[in-house]
């Protein structure tokens, strides 16, 4: 039998999208602190791109609120105010409990095994003392609750909010201790999730995200940077 040569169609998202995801990832985890300009020189050199994809990423970043372009300054990290981030979190902790109801009903296997994973990555992240990677991994574990709600509308608002809430949730982890209960509320989560008690489950993730909410305003009220 003849062989036949089928070509694929390969999407590859336009260079300024694949700056985006850095540039956003850097600012939320604050390579780039707020108040800061973005050397857009440096960064078309960092990345290997003239100026215009570059300034194309930029103004993505400026619609989702992490920066400002300001006339003959260029584009400024933004600071994240304590009415607008309470407003966030609480929006955002109502999704994730909803989330967490909707995975303990659906109970997909892919997702439990993936949060058991990453649960047990976490406290072997905590036990080093390699906060990087246990924050990380912590952001892991909640996408993969929302993702795997199987719910596209309540994942894409999320995604639409949360780089707010993790930025500033980073900015808090610099001044903040880890605390024994973050573990405890993740256990008390995935076990919940495992065993398909949905309110149990939401129940957990509004006690979780109640602590996290309460680090970072005592952060930003204490004018952590």
């Amino acid at each position: 039998m003849a062989s036949m040569n089928m070509t694929r169609a390969v999407y590859r998202a336009p260079i300024h999208e694949q700056i985006l995801v850095q540039l956003r990832q850097d600012i939320i985890r604050n390579r780039w602190k707020p108040g800061e300009r973005l050397p857009e020189p440096e960064l078309c050199e960092e990345f290997n791109v003239s100026r215009t994809p570059m300034r194309d990423a930029l103004k993505l970043l400026e619609a989702e609120g992490l920066i400002e372009l300001r006339p003959h300054v260029g584009a400024v990290v933004t600071q994240p105010g304590l009415p607008d981030l309470e407003e966030k979190m609480q929006v955002m902790s109502a999704l994730e409990q909803a989330a967490a109801a909707l995975v303990a009903a659906r109970q997909p296997a892919g997702v439990i095994g993936e949060l058991r994973r990453l649960h047990t990555e976490m406290g072997q992240a905590a036990g080093l003392k390699d906060m990087a990677r246990y924050y990380q991994l912590n952001d892991d574990f909640h996408r993969v609750i929302v993702e795997g709600s199987g719910n596209k509308t309540l994942a894409q608002v999320h995604e639409n909010i949360m780089w707010h809430v993790f930025r500033a949730r980073h900015m808090a982890n610099e001044h903040e201790p880890l605390v024994h209960s973050a573990s405890e509320h993740h256990e008390a989560i995935m076990r919940a999730i495992a065993e398909g008690r949905g309110e149990d489950a939401a129940q957990a993730m509004r006690m979780h995200l109640d602590d996290v909410s309460g680090v970072m305003t005592r952060s930003r009220e204490r004018g952590g940077r």
